[in-house]
């Protein structure tokens, strides 16, 4: 092949290569003798992209001037829009008074007034006898709810809106036909929690469904840049800690009875699905601290069987949450906050959502952002809290940082450590070059910057002129240094991939066998001969194939993990005369759909889906559901459980079951739909990740690359840590009939 504009001749794939990086002739300028050519190796990195940005530009706030300098008028107004709700006094002797969720409520108000600068126009405030059961709900809906006109106008999609409550929670018995993961359903308490409603019954608490019906339904019509943050319990006897001061107490009550099964059956139910964007419902938000939520992120106080405690008339969720906000709020990620939090006694502050991962009020996704791992000097390597479980394989390289902010700051690192043995949760590594130990007397942060040999891309390319295009794009992500960078590696066989020049235009044939047999055998577009449209597609496929591949060796868990798909259909126990919106309760109805481990479907417009995992086990586990698009590369996630900086609530109790996109689960239904209404076939795979510690892989969503714009217990006794993989192929057909 010539490459006219560098004026020289090249015979293989690897000499090709060498020429597009060191744009001179190869050191072999002459045909090798005739033979298979071998796979080219990635080429050394001329230079390194710093492992902190990933590549992506950061925004970096302007100052705000120096000491004496005149402090300039705010240009432009943050829209940010706000509910503080705080309560301290109860109207019920029933219920105990607090003393610091109305001081945090005011910390708050404060906060987002003078350090966000956020007009108190914006902010809506309820303060003890302000903050009935009534009044809390019109607040909520106040957001968005127009059927009284009472809608503010002044919030348009996207803008971030807050909800924040300190005060009392509580949990209570389920009512027998709501379908939970457990026999327990949690409240807020109102002011006026307990008191005659003037019907002859007592004022409710206002219930997970409640207030899940009534984000869903703000997300719909204002966007899912929503946060709230609960500082209360679900369990706490309400009391003061008796072994502590007498201003400690515990910010929770017990709730012996159940709510009555048509409690607020006006306003909870599941969003339909043709109300939102692509398809796809936003989720009811079922328990403050469930999972797999896409309609807002919440942060609460403490796991679900912990309680929230108040020192000194502070709550101690809120003050160290306020104090690290302080610190830069346009940093961090909802995740990334908590694990700035210090150790909070007796409570494991929780962060849910499938948006987790944002900058903290922003609508935008962050980026593939870097996970940073735990690590520290055993001896003459290093032990990482991470493993195969999280993705990580041998010879993957890391980056060592001394603590988070060195990190977040760009601080140099410490040195580079390469992978070398595996476990599940854990991997042992060696300094690189292993002669290059450095010191690490504490806990330190590891971050990937070159993954493993098992994370390769085997990608099959034509030699051929029109695709010298193709090869400029893989020559510049063998380059590549930063975290989301993967390798690709160019295969005679074996390739997941293959890249063509088809009138023109550059088209990606699926060479996957699991993806070929269903009956996809080529992605959703082509795109451009052009370097820019090849290379986002590349990456986006190294991240896909990459995830999709990876299985434990392990299998013990799957035999006592079963797995139910089924269509949802409208409940017996939906109200007839309910808003159309917001009035189905939904459940699974006939047969399993997983037939010999696929799931194939004929195209019905509008059919829900739901899952019904059930735990065989005695201990509790750790659910993360995605959803892989092989059209489009497209990786979403249907559920996951929160993050934590310390103990994690668990998706499914021993013996347990969880559903999914119905019951309580805080999850949507499933919604298959086509791109085009020519398309006949489309597949996808469900994969199931199971493990018996938590794991966070929110890094694992992507958006697809073809279309850059569309925004998207008690102690018990210590078992070996196990994890698993459930893969369930999607193939979804339409007949015109």
């Amino acid at each position: 092949m010539f490459l006219g504009f560098l004026g020289v001749d090249v015979y293989d794939v690897p000499q090709l290569l060498y020429a597009l990086i060191n744009k001179t002739a190869p050191p072999v300028s002459t045909p090798p003798a005739p033979s298979t050519p071998p796979a080219p190796s990635t080429p050394p990195a001329p230079g390194s992209t710093d492992p902190g940005t990933g590549g992506q530009q950061t925004e970096t706030p302007a100052p705000e001037g120096t000491v004496g300098a005149e402090i300039q008028p705010i240009k432009q107004i943050p829209r940010l829009f706000a509910l503080i709700i705080g309560i301290n006094e109860y109207k019920s002797p029933s219920v105990n008074n607090l003393l610091g969720a109305v001081p945090d409520a005011n910390a708050v108000k404060d906060y987002l007034e003078k350090d966000l600068r956020v007009p108190s126009s914006q902010i809506r405030n309820l303060r003890n006898s302000e903050a009935t059961r009534a009044k809390i709900i019109e607040e909520i809906s106040a957001f968005t709810d127009d059927k009284d006109k009472t809608e503010d106008q002044r919030i348009q999609n996207g803008d971030p809106i807050f909800i924040f409550y300190a005060g009392h929670g509580a949990e209570s018995p389920s009512p027998p036909h709501w379908q939970t993961r457990g026999p327990k359903t949690q409240h807020l308490v109102p002011h006026d929690y307990g008191c005659d409603d003037g019907k002859g019954g007592k004022i409710a608490g206002v219930p997970d469904r409640t207030l899940g019906a009534l984000l869903s339904r703000l997300a719909v019509a204002k966007g899912d840049n929503i946060t709230v943050i609960f500082d209360c319990c679900h369990s706490g006897s309400g009391t003061r800690d008796d072994n502590a001061a007498p201003t400690r107490l515990v910010r929770g009550i017990k709730i012996k009875e159940a709510p009555a099964d048509d409690l607020d059956q006006d306003i909870w139910g599941v969003v339909e699905a043709s109300e939102t964007k692509n398809g796809r419902a936003v989720a009811p938000a079922a328990g403050f601290a469930q999972s797999g939520l896409l309609s807002h992120v919440l942060m609460a106080a403490c796991g679900s069987d912990e309680v929230a405690r108040e020192e000194d008339e502070r709550g101690v969720f809120t003050k160290a949450l306020l104090d690290a906000l302080k610190s830069g709020v346009n940093q961090f990620t909802y995740a990334e906050l908590l694990q700035r939090l210090p150790p909070l006694s007796t409570q494991n502050p929780q962060c849910e959502g499938a948006n987790q991962n944002r900058i903290l009020f922003n609508a935008k996704v962050a980026g593939r952002r870097a996970v940073l791992y735990k690590i520290r000097r055993e001896g003459d390597q290093y032990e990482m809290d991470a493993g195969e479980a999280h993705g990580i394989s041998v010879s993957a390289q890391f980056a060592v940082y001394k603590d988070r902010d060195s990190f977040l700051n760009d601080s140099p690192s410490l040195g580079t450590v390469v992978a070398r043995k595996l476990a599940p949760f854990s991997t042992t590594l060696d300094a690189f070059p292993k002669e290059s130990i450095f010191e690490l007397k504490d806990d330190g942060f590891a971050v990937q910057t070159k993954a493993g040999d098992e994370e390769d891309l085997r990608v099959h390319v034509a030699m051929e002129d029109d695709n010298v295009i193709v090869f400029q794009a893989l020559s510049n992500e063998m380059q590549r240094t930063d975290p989301a960078r993967r390798k690709i590696r160019l295969v005679e066989d074996g390739a997941e991939l293959d890249i063509a020049n088809e009138s023109g235009r550059i088209v990606f044939n699926v060479l996957h066998p699991e993806t070929r047999v269903l009956g996809l055998h080529r992605l959703w577009k082509s795109v451009e001969p052009t370097v820019e449209a090849v290379t986002p597609i590349v990456n986006g496929a190294a991240h896909y194939f990459w995830h999709l591949r990876r299985t434990s060796v392990n299998k013990k868990i799957e035999k006592f993990v079963t797995v139910g798909f089924h269509e949802l259909v409208v409940s017996d126990d939906s109200d007839d005369e309910g808003d159309s919106l917001l009035d189905e309760v939904l459940r699974p109805s006939g047969e399993n759909l997983i037939n010999q481990n696929v799931i194939d479907i004929k195209f019905k417009d509008g059919t829900k889906y739901g899952m019904t995992i059930t735990n065989g086990l005695q201990q509790q586990l750790y659910i993360s559901i995605f959803y892989f698009d092989s059209s489009t590369l497209e990786i979403t996630s249907w559920y996951e459980p929160p993050t934590a900086k310390g103990k994690v609530d668990p998706s499914i109790l021993g013996k347990g079951k969880l559903p999914i996109g119905y019951g309580d689960s805080g999850a949507v239904p499933y919604t298959l739909y086509f791109r085009d209404p020519n398309q006949t076939l489309d597949v996808g795979f469900f994969k199931i990740f199971i493990s018996t510690e938590a794991i966070n892989l929110s890094h694992i969503p992507q958006r697809t690359p073809f279309d850059k714009d569309r925004a998207a217990a008690p102690d018990i006794k210590k078992v070996p840590a196990l994890w698993h993989t459930v893969q369930i192929p999607v193939r979804l057909r339409r007949t015109f009939e």
